[in-house]
């Protein structure tokens, strides 16, 4: 099993019917199985129509008109998404097809709130298992990391020079910050979307704070959290929570970030303090 994506995280076995142009799924769990996660890569190349026949994934009009690269990734993205809500246990025999809502949003079945995310052939569905509430949301987001050019060109519409700033003094390069930013805020927009419902732009979240577990020194393997104040007065308005912490997971290609409410992170920060409490004592008496 690899390395689970966030430490409050568990690996789970997973035994499924799949296509070739789907690969390396995965699917993980907190322990009380109130977040589920999977992700997985795709294949253009191995794409084929019929794979959505294959998965019982529908195949809407309007993606039947699209570019073969959104068919692979919409596919992915919601087989994802139906095996992770599989997983919860709360639908028999199968869960309900996630259909396309407002500002092209999934739309979940009431039992559920979810979230979907894609780069360039990974896909990723995070779902929490209770319905969407003021203390119930959670967006995900999956971020190839960006080159400098590629940074630089975006970094002043991402970005302002004092969350910069927090980042690079946390050891992230310039592209690495503006790709982290990128993502929690992507992660943000969808997490607090169906609140807020209009499109906002990314200036209205500022980057806080950057708190670190521990981990690798290299980029791969880097994890923790970050804190996420909202700026922008309409969107604080609407919004269930005024500050958000985003946790962030670093692999060698791509970065991926997880917001969820302040009630679900509480419990994860409490089982995250309680396993380092129990690990100072094993050390302790081993020595």
């Amino acid at each position: 099993m690899s390395r689970t994506p966030f430490p409050f995280l568990s690996g789970l076995p997973l035994s499924i019917n799949t296509v070739p142009s789907l690969s390396k799924i995965q699917l993980f769990s907190d322990t009380l199985q109130r977040l589920i996660l999977a992700r997985g890569n795709f294949s253009l190349e191995s794409y084929q129509q019929t794979n959505f026949a294959d998965l019982a994934v529908d195949f809407p009009a309007s993606i039947g008109g699209a570019v073969m690269k959104r068919q692979a990734e919409y596919l992915a993205g919601r087989y994802l998404g139906r095996l992770a809500m599989q997983q919860s246990g709360l639908f028999e025999p199968a869960p309900p097809q996630i259909g396309i809502g407002a500002l092209r949003a999934p739309t979940w079945p009431a039992v559920v709130t979810g979230s979907i995310t894609h780069h360039q052939y990974s896909a990723c569905a995070a779902v929490l298992t209770q319905p969407l509430a003021v203390n119930n949301f959670v967006g995900v987001d999956i971020e190839l990391w960006l080159s400098s050019q590629q940074a630089s060109e975006i970094a002043g519409s991402i970005h302002n020079p004092d969350e910069l700033h927090v980042l690079v003094r946390a050891g992230f390069t310039d592209a690495q910050a503006t790709t982290l930013l990128f993502s929690a805020k992507e992660a943000l927009f969808k997490a607090i979307c169906p609140f807020v419902g209009e499109y906002f732009s990314f200036d209205a979240a500022e980057l806080e704070e950057c708190s670190e577990l521990a981990g690798d020194s290299m980029i791969t393997g880097r994890h923790g959290w970050l804190q996420l104040q909202l700026t922008t007065n309409w969107v604080a308005a609407r919004a269930p929570q005024q500050k958000y912490l985003c946790w962030f997971n670093c692999r060698e290609s791509d970065v991926l970030t997880l917001v969820c409410s302040n009630s679900v992170n509480t419990q994860w920060l409490d089982s995250i303090s309680e396993d380092c409490r129990k690990s100072d004592l094993r050390s302790q008496n081993s020595q």
